[in-house]
């Protein structure tokens, strides 16, 4: 709704898809070379996949799993600072402490981790139910 006398603020916002294969690094790159062609179209706000680093199934998070920052991250950082886009790092298989994470990290446009999401599944907490939001990450 648009209240009267006031202008309605516009954005872009880009939805990226991507084929992946089981060489991280590939996929990293290929969804940064995503990232700048969106931008380079005008978005503001771009999203990958989950998943976007690595097949799709908990069964592979153990062999792409990697730690907030890491080197994933690190790129997605990078790539939205380069852009001045925000960037919403679809998901990653992440290790913290010997547990396993499908996140989301979420950068501004000068590259800052603003959040991190950790999906967490009904399979995996049958007992409680929780939503974790990991906010002001350092």
């Amino acid at each position: 709704m648009v209240l009267p006398g006031r202008a309605m603020a516009t954005f872009r916002l880009a939805l990226i898809q991507l084929q992946v294969s089981s060489i991280k690094s590939d996929n990293v790159t290929r969804a940064c070379g995503l990232i700048r062609e969106a931008a380079t179209q005008g978005a503001q706000i771009v999203s990958l996949p989950e998943c976007f680093n690595s097949p799709y199934g908990t069964k592979y998070f153990p062999e792409y799993a990697e730690k907030i920052p890491g080197e994933s991250t690190q790129k997605l950082s990078e790539v939205a600072k380069e852009c001045s886009v925000y960037l919403i790092g679809g998901s990653i298989p992440e290790e913290d402490a010997g547990k396993l994470y499908n996140t989301c990290a979420v950068f501004g446009p000068d590259g800052t981790l603003l959040v991190k999401y950790r999906k967490v599944s009904r399979e995996c907490c049958k007992s409680h139910h929780l939503l974790r939001i990991c906010s002001n990450v350092p």
